[in-house]
């Protein structure tokens, strides 16, 4: 089995920086106006009204999506199904 040389040092750089830059103005965002957050952008743009059963296709679409992302990952990262 072959070892990563540079991702071994990469990867987790790369995780701590994506998660702060992320859950920082997310947080802030949630304690000061819940309107900035990502989960109300998404909403915004995927037409979510509220009520359950009433969704655009970008809504299915990007639920799909997120659905097989998760598959995928999952499987691969997991179980070691190649991609």
């Amino acid at each position: 089995m072959n070892r990563p040389t540079w991702g071994l040092e990469y990867w987790p750089v790369f995780l701590v920086v994506v998660s702060s830059l992320f859950l920082g103005p997310e947080a802030f965002a949630f304690f000061t106006n819940h309107e900035n957050t990502l989960s109300d952008f998404a909403w915004y743009e995927l037409g979510v009204s509220g009520t359950y059963g009433s969704h655009s296709w970008a809504w299915w679409f990007s639920l799909i999506a997120v659905v097989v992302f998760l598959a995928v990952l999952i499987g691969h990262i997991w179980f070691k199904v190649p991609s």
